[in-house]
């Protein structure tokens, strides 16, 4: 015990001849070593917890309650969330997942009760609350989703003399702060409800949406653009068609054309094409009449007499033939032929995109054309284009003189323009390069001056260092008196130095860069 009373002296002995500033060290040391115990004892003896479940549903919140305080376990409730310890919240989280119904109760409705005796419209109304309960616990799934609510309206069953009335459905989201759904999302929304009714078409679905608590239809047009981006892609696909199928023309003429006019053609063709689907059905009658079907009957009698007869009548009655022999033996025969009149039904369907007419306009280059030409040229196209009679189908071939000095200026104009852009472009490349070499040599004047001063400066620190070694040793002889220094006598430092400052003063900002780039290599 001595022993330490002496230590724990030697110890404040040695605290008191520190210096100031090494006792404010020391204790902010010691006091900052205690604090980091304190905090460390308190830490290890404390239990953490972590948030099992937030912003439940009542309900939920009960039986997760009920559920830990029969565990025994410890828990507290804050700001709208369940706080179990750390080790423990992701197994109980796993555990409790199945029980909880999110705020809405599925499938698990018709497990609960007794269904003896129950009507049938007491099992409807049960099973449209566990499927609303199920969509709605779907929908809550989406991460923007804060809660949901669907209310269905089931078809009504019709009769012998009723068609079946199609349901209706509404589904109420709350959003997540500051978070809402898209409108695929909506699409998607109003998809899984009409695929889990029967009967429930996607036209009768609405979503309503809760933001800054005002409803919002979520639902309205909601397909109608779809028709809209569907109408306009069918119509350009049909565009694109058209001209593709003109291009084809075009190409077909210039082909035959060019080996003998060369650029002295031009070509112009267009397709009227006719995109309605059209069904035709035709029935061809046969002038001969057809034996549907044929019947005979023969009796014969052995009584005597008789008469015997025969006479047609018309093509759907009975041909009667009475015979009597010898013997005193009748026959008598029946035949009835039914005849039909024979047709044939002849349906035809035709596709989209059939052509209705075609004109094709085609001009060379020589007024002087004569009319055989002109007539070779108008051949050679017609068969390019297929050309047809009955489509009403026109071939237009012209002879004229093209304006060639018109296209020779444009294309000096053009030649003339791009020199003068390059010329531009030189220009400013000479005007950079210029700029970056003056700026390369100021720069260089800048790093030799403040090499200079550093190194003066050195010198300086040490002959004042040599000088305290003087004065503590030995005896200091008076310096000579230093002469006057001339500042208006100017040498090539001092040229330097006033033409630095004056661009300093220019451009102040690109010498602070280039300072900041002089440190931070000399840091390095």
């Amino acid at each position: 015990m001595d022993k330490i009373k002496e230590q724990f002296k030697k110890l404040v002995e040695k605290f008191k001849e520190l210096s100031k500033i090494k006792k404010i060290a020391f204790s902010v040391l010691v006091l900052g070593i205690i604090t980091g115990i304190i905090y460390l004892v308190i830490s290890l003896n404390t239990t953490k917890y972590a948030v099992l479940y937030k912003d439940m549903d009542p309900n939920d919140a009960q039986t997760v309650m009920a559920k830990l305080a029969d565990k025994k376990i410890e828990y507290k409730v804050e700001n709208n969330s369940i706080r179990v310890p750390e080790d423990k919240a992701a197994e109980l989280r796993m555990e409790l997942a199945p029980q909880l119904t999110n705020g809405s109760k599925g499938y698990e409705i018709l497990d609960n009760g007794d269904t003896f005796g129950m009507t049938d419209k007491e099992r409807e109304l049960k099973y449209k609350r566990a499927l609303e309960g199920e969509l709605a616990r779907d929908i809550k799934s989406l991460p923007e989703v804060k809660d949901a609510k669907v209310l269905l309206v089931m078809q009504q069953e019709g009769n012998f003399f009723k068609q079946d009335d199609p349901g209706s459905a509404s589904v109420t989201l709350e959003f997540e702060t500051g978070k809402k759904v898209t409108k695929e999302q909506i699409k998607a929304i109003v998809a899984l409800v009409s695929g889990s009714v029967k009967n429930l078409p996607k036209e009768n679905i609405k979503v309503v949406g809760v933001v800054n608590g005002k409803t919002q239809d979520l639902s309205e047009d909601l397909f109608k653009e779809d028709g809209n981006k569907d109408i306009s892609s069918v119509t350009e696909k049909q565009e694109s068609y058209k001209k593709n199928l003109e291009k084809e023309y075009v190409k077909k003429i210039m082909n035959i054309l060019t080996p003998k006019y060369g650029d002295g053609v031009k070509a112009a063709v267009n397709v009227d094409v006719d995109f309605d689907a059209s069904e035709k059905t035709s029935t061809l009658w046969d002038p001969n009449n057809v034996v549907r079907s044929e019947e005979t009957e023969k009796d014969t009698d052995n009584s005597k007499g008789g008469k015997t007869s025969a006479g047609p009548v018309d093509n759907n009655m009975s041909n009667t033939y009475n015979a009597k022999d010898q013997n005193g033996t009748s026959t008598h025969e029946k035949t009835t032929k039914n005849y039909e009149v024979g047709k044939v039904e002849q349906k035809v369907v035709g596709a989209p995109g059939k052509i209705k007419k075609i004109s094709a306009s085609v001009t060379i280059n020589d007024e002087n054309l004569s009319p055989v030409d002109k007539d070779k040229i108008n051949s050679l196209v017609a068969g390019a284009i297929s050309y047809d009679e009955s489509r009403g189908d026109i071939v237009s071939v012209e002879g004229m003189k093209f304006n060639e000095v018109n296209e020779a200026a444009a294309a000096e104009e053009a030649k003339k323009q791009a020199e003068e852009q390059k010329a531009k472009q030189k220009s400013f490349i000479y005007k950079c390069v210029g700029g970056a070499v003056a700026a390369l040599a100021v720069i260089a004047g800048i790093v030799a001056l403040i090499r200079k001063r550093r190194k003066k400066n050195k010198v300086d620190e040490e002959e004042e260092i040599e000088g305290i070694d003087m004065l503590i040793d030995d005896n200091v002889e008076p310096n000579e008196p230093l002469k006057p220094i001339n500042f208006d006598e100017e040498n090539e430092n001092t040229h330097v130095e006033k033409e630095i400052k004056k661009y300093a003063s220019e451009k102040p900002e690109q010498v602070v860069e280039i300072i900041k780039a002089w440190m931070a290599e000399d840091e390095r």
